[in-house]
């Protein structure tokens, strides 16, 4: 007989509706701060660059969450075949889509906290950066491909061989495929490198560069009140706002980014000492933590426009001024109908 995988606990099914209803807020988010952005005359020419580049790659996570998170869910809960039928073919390439723009999104923030921390310590290499940031966003996304593209190739529908599963949600079922169990992919690349690149090296390059950003500001603002030279009051409560919104921001941006990853950095550390655990002892837990760790990363997307909106002043000037402008163009099409209307009675 056919058996079936029974459906997901009931505390998976509520994180995955928890993780759709909030991935539904991050698309719209995402949209509303990439059109404002896109219609800002300085998009190209700052760090607005790497912020639309971001939204653009948080919006495919968020899109992506529901038909491969959802939908899996779902057609275990209904055994709905029809459902399972259109889930299959896209599963692999949803998610192979969904982890490259994960990663390259991860990326992206780091040059963004690259590009503060050189303005911060007034590098030389600041004005070289900001000219190649349409490089560095394609170098996000190469390392992007490169680290999860292979995906495509670990993952893939097989027909399930028990008669009696035909017509039911197991007549296929998602598998790896031989290239895996090869050492060099399977052991070096798919476990070593992708888990080091993807995993443990963003988390710590992220936090060190936030840190450097703290310690960095705080060093300039001590050496800038010890001087005793005058300076006018209105600079010093300036410089003061500035250093204010400088580390909200980054501590913000560090602080999501941390507790949207936690689960995965803590999860793959301990796949590497002791995999076999996890898969016996504690396989329920290890499946829990897979669906909170996508929940937390669409929720991270989901709150970096009231972040920016909060912290960043220019971001929250470029978004208001967004709607201002719709605002008028709307009044400026009513009085024009207006005035037709007006002329033709």
């Amino acid at each position: 007989m056919c058996e079936e995988d029974g459906p997901k606990s009931t505390i998976s099914f509520a994180m995955v509706i928890a993780g759709s209803i909030i991935s539904i807020i991050s698309i719209s988010n995402n949209v509303l701060l990439f059109i404002s952005l896109i219609r800002n005359n300085r998009c190209f020419k700052c760090y607005f660059h790497f912020i639309l580049a971001l939204c653009f790659f948080d919006i495919i996570i968020s899109v992506c969450y529901m038909p491969v998170i959802l939908v899996d869910s779902l057609k275990d809960w209904t055994k709905w075949i029809e459902l399972a039928r259109a889930w299959w073919p896209f599963f692999v390439y949803g998610l192979t889509m969904t982890h490259i723009c994960m990663t390259t999104a991860c990326y992206i923030l780091i040059a963004v906290a690259y590009e503060r921390y050189l303005i911060t310590v007034r590098s030389y290499m600041l004005k070289q950066f900001q000219k190649r940031r349409s490089w560095w966003c394609f170098a996000c996304l190469a390392i992007g491909v490169l680290t999860k593209g292979g995906m495509l190739m670990e993952l893939d529908v097989f027909p399930n061989d028990d008669p009696t599963c035909k017509n039911t949600v197991m007549e296929y079922y998602v598998d790896v495929t031989e290239i895996t169990k090869s050492n060099w992919y399977g052991s070096i690349y798919k476990f070593w490198f992708r888990n080091i690149v993807t995993v443990f090296l963003p988390f710590f390059l992220l936090l060190l560069i936030n840190l450097g950003i703290v310690l960095e500001l705080r060093s300039q603002m001590k050496h800038a009140f010890g001087n005793r030279s005058r300076r006018r009051f209105s600079l010093r409560m300036q410089s003061r706002t500035n250093v204010r919104q400088a580390t909200a921001t980054m501590l913000f941006i560090c602080v999501i980014y941390l507790i949207s990853n936690v689960v995965n950095v803590f999860i793959t550390a301990w796949e590497f000492v002791d995999f076999e655990s996890l898969t016996t002892r504690f396989l329920e837990e290890y499946m829990l933590s897979a669906d909170l760790s996508s929940v937390l990363v669409v929720t991270a997307c989901a709150l970096r426009l009231p972040i920016y909106m909060l912290c960043n002043p220019e971001l929250r000037k470029a978004v208001k001024k967004s709607f201002t402008h719709k605002s008028e163009h709307q009044q400026k099409m009513h009085q024009t109908f207006s005035l037709i209307a007006k002329i033709l009675v």
